[in-house]
């Protein structure tokens, strides 16, 4: 009797210990918010990179946003659901890379066959060097119910660069281009009604690496434009504009062409695209990285007719934004629930995947416009950088309350190793 009590007491002691250990910390054990400002940890991953992307969207279909990330180096498929008070976690899915250690690089939620009911569609990133794969998924939130996936011949790259989703046609079905890292193919995916195969066939080769894809009316003229960044070239790096023919595909050359600032060549460009400025027009949002090895940026707001010209200079040549790449790390929308919209960036320190030295300054700011155009910047969030080195973001309402918040997926360390990352929520107090 006395030995089964002595049994049952350690256990009692062992599942407390673990569930202690495994315990998410607070926020303020990783990072300091802005004054007026708080927030939450969602989760804890055992991953280097909890997201190289983070999506807010109804993924399950269950008429309430969720929160979705895909990062590395298991190329694992999260969702993150508030269910009463608590965040629950799901792992969808896994090694989507096919190979270890491999890379989630991009997710959107979106309605592909236009049934009323949204598909999520990921991208890859391969490490170990064969071509990018591409995902299409239905999920009831806690499974994947159905699953297809295409790795293109037209394709040679291993890393893709985001997803530009529009109905180029006008079939009634969305289609997808994506910029793919390496060769610099852009790629555009046709699915079929039935969602039972994907058509891949190449639009266009840049002549660097294709660094993001876009879709918008970037020129305001009422009709949309793709707009990618041809980057990872010394001295090469251009943001390029192209028009759409009827039946979707680029008429090139591209229209506009921006290859620097102020006379001055780049390495890299990060973009965004949206009505910074509350006037009811959209602008391009260009983040510059003039050497490969020096961590400084410039990141301009341009007005694009025939051609962009800058209207807005949010940073110059500022070391506050460390490695300077900006993929999936900018938005522009209300973050914090004032009505208008702001430019939110967080920044990237993760030289142990660069080879880039790097301050891991773990930061997120918020730069806002007034009503004098004077643009006013604010450090949202300071992460301890033994906790965090950088983050993704996404900005939307992530727990269905009404208001928007500020989704972060940190990484830290080497992109290649399982480490320890976090899913982190910010939201502006209510005033």
């Amino acid at each position: 009797m006395i030995k089964i009590k002595s049994i049952s007491l350690l256990f009692l002691v062992f599942v407390f210990s673990s569930c202690t250990q495994n315990k998410a910390p607070k926020l303020d054990d990783i990072a300091h918010l802005a004054s007026g400002w708080h927030g939450t940890i969602i989760a804890k991953i055992d991953q280097s990179y909890a997201g190289w992307d983070v999506e807010i969207g109804d993924a399950d279909n269950d008429g309430n946003n969720e929160i979705l990330t895909t990062g590395c180096p298991d190329s694992r498929l999260y969702l993150f659901k508030k269910i009463g008070k608590e965040w629950q976690t799901r792992m969808l899915a896994e090694n989507l890379a096919q190979n270890f250690p491999g890379m989630g690089l991009a997710v959107k939620v979106v309605d592909l066959n236009h049934d009323g009911k949204n598909e999520i569609i990921l991208g890859t990133g391969q490490e170990t060097g064969d071509t990018a794969r591409f995902y299409v998924f239905e999920t009831d939130g806690s499974k994947i119910t159905k699953k297809i996936s295409v790795q293109p011949g037209c394709n040679k790259s291993s890393y893709t660069h985001d997803f530009a989703i529009y109905d180029l046609d006008k079939d009634g079905m969305p289609e997808v281009i994506s910029a793919y890292c390496g060769g610099g193919e852009i790629i555009r995916y046709d699915a079929d009604k039935r969602l039972t195969s994907i058509e891949a066939r190449k639009l266009y080769q840049l002549s660097g690496s294709g660094e993001e894809s876009m879709i918008a009316d970037v020129d305001n003229d009422g009709q949309v434009e793709y707009i990618t960044s041809n980057s990872f070239r010394a001295g090469k790096a251009s943001v390029e504009i192209f028009e759409f023919d009827e039946h979707g595909d680029l008429v090139l050359p591209p229209r506009v062409v921006i290859d620097g600032f102020d006379g001055k060549k780049c390495f890299y460009a990060s973009l965004v695209i949206g009505d910074v400025d509350n006037d009811g027009q959209n602008e391009l949002i260009v983040g510059w990285k003039r050497k490969q090895n020096i961590n400084k940026a410039t990141v301009l707001g341009y007005r694009v007719s025939d051609k962009a010209v800058p209207i807005y200079t949010f940073a110059n040549e500022d070391k506050d934004l460390d490695m300077a790449y900006f993929e999936k790390m900018m938005a522009v929308a209300d973050a914090n629930n004032d009505g208008k919209n702001e430019l939110v960036i967080s920044t990237r320190g993760d030289n142990q995947s660069e080879k880039i030295a790097s301050e891991h300054l773990g930061y997120v700011f918020l730069y806002k416009i007034d009503a004098e155009r004077k643009i006013h910047k604010t450090l949202l969030v300071d992460f301890n950088k033994d906790k965090a080195e950088s983050s993704w973001l996404a900005v939307g309402d992530a727990d269905n309350d009404g208001r928007n918040e500020i989704i972060l997926a940190t990484g830290k360390g080497d992109r290649t190793k399982k480490g320890t990352s976090y899913v982190v929520l910010i939201k502006k107090n209510n005033e």
